[in-house]
Parts: C-alpha cells; structure tokens; sequence
C-alpha cells in the first residue's frame, strides 16, 4: 500500500514493459495540459477533484478495512521486528526501487541523478550486503526519489486529475501509472523470488513506514479526505520540483480576475 511513496533480462519481457510504457503514458497524457514546469497555468498543482463524489466512497471503504487490517498488522510487524531488521528490510526494497528512480531520471534529462541511483544501486548491493544496509546514503550519495509521474510532468503533463485507488491510496491519473510500476519494481526485479511471503513483508514495510503520516493526519484533520488530498498534492509539486517549488504569487488571482 502506498501512501505517498524492472525490467527482466529477457527480450519478450522488455517488449511487452515497452508496450505497457506506451499505453500507459497515452492513458497519462489525456488528462493533463501540454505546458511543462515553469511556464503551467494557474493551479497547475493544486487539487483537481472533479470525481469527488466517487473518491470519497472509495476513501472511506478503504480507510475503514486499513483500520481494522492493515494498520493493526503494521503496529504489530513494528513491535515484533527490531529497529535494525526492520530498517533492514526497507531498505532492502528500496535499494531495488532505485532501479525505478534511475531510469526516471534518465528519461528526464538528468544524466547526473541517474549516475547516483545507479551507484547506489552498486554500492549498497555488494558493500551493503544486498541492500539491507544504505551504506551510499551514509556515504553522501541521495536517492533521486523519481518517478514515472514525475516524468510525466516534466514532459508536459502537469494538471491531473485526483483519484483515490485502494490499495495505491491517493493518486492521479497522471501518477497511478507510475505507483503501479514503482510498486511491481522489487517483484519484476527478483523475478520468481519475489515469493508470496516476500510480497507479503513488502506491504508490511510500506504500511509500518506510512504510520507516522496516517498518525499525523488522524490527530489533526476534520476532513481526513480532504487533508490526505492537499496533502498529497503539496508534496507532488515538492518532488516534481526537486525540493524548490515556485512563490506563489499572491497577486496571480487578481491578475485572472
């Protein structure tokens, strides 16, 4: 489950990703305007929610089952494992999905970024000891954190519309297409070891790092829907930005009017 948070080596596979790739980014693209960062429209990023009455259904129905399930079994999975297994384990999967963020980069022009996801990659797979220790982080090399709909965005794709998909959480229609990807990453990668139980404390490592934000937004929003929205919303246009999101200017919405 994902809350704000691959390839095989054979060519029949590589072809059908090529295909998915290209379907997907044709679903992607009807819902966006064609202008990239830097010069969007007005409220490029902020929340677009035209199938609200639909999304907040879906919220509630799933919200209710990841109270009763989901978060129960990652307060337990979070009690049981010790500090060090259990940072051990997510940064084993995250290892996998900086093969994601290096293509990402790449296919964003930044050559720089995906030399560091790659490096990464290399370091933490031999030096730490297959990924269970972040030895790049500790030695100054960042993950890019990019993804597919990322991509999207730098390539014009900006304005989208806001879906909420159990179990990808909130989303858009520009970025469903890339969780789904970055989520696959570790089993496309492992192959036939990404075995039921390995999937299986994949979630549970996703779910039990998610627990601080639903912790957050439980403690503070009337409107937990709305608040898991804007929210998400905020922190897409941080990351499509790389961390420096444009002023708004205050005087833009005189300037319409």
């Amino acid at each position: 489950m994902r809350y704000w948070h691959t390839s095989k080596r054979t060519s029949s596979s590589s072809a059908r990703a090529g295909s998915s790739l290209c379907a997907l980014l044709v679903l992607a693209a009807i819902s966006g305007c064609s202008t990239v960062p830097g010069g969007e429209p007005v409220g490029a990023y902020e929340p677009h929610d035209p199938h609200e009455s639909v999304n907040r259904p879906v919220y509630r129905a799933f919200d209710a089952l990841d109270r009763r399930i989901l978060q129960p079994v990652a307060r337990g999975y979070r009690w049981v494992m010790p500090n060090w297994a259990e940072q051990g384990v997510a940064n084993f999967f995250a290892n996998l999905r900086d093969v994601d963020g290096a293509l990402n980069a790449l296919l964003q022009g930044k050559p720089a970024a995906a030399a560091g996801d790659l490096t990464r990659v290399v370091i933490n797979s031999t030096i730490g000891i297959g990924g269970l220790i972040d030895v790049a982080s500790d030695s100054g090399i960042d993950p890019s954190g990019e993804d597919f709909g990322q991509t999207l965005a730098v390539w014009g794709v900006t304005r989208s519309r806001y879906l909420y998909l159990p179990p990808l959480g909130p989303s858009t229609v520009r970025d469903a297409p890339g969780q789904i990807l970055h989520g696959a990453t570790p089993g496309l990668l492992l192959g036939g070891g990404y075995a039921w139980w390995v999937s299986l404390l994949d979630l549970m490592s996703t779910r039990a790092e998610a627990l601080p934000a639903t912790d957050a937004r439980d403690a503070a929003a009337l409107d937990p829907y709305a608040f898991t929205r804007d929210a998400y919303y905020q922190r897409r246009k941080y990351v499509i930005y790389d961390g420096h999101p444009p002023m708004d200017d205050f005087f833009d919405e005189f300037d319409d009017e």
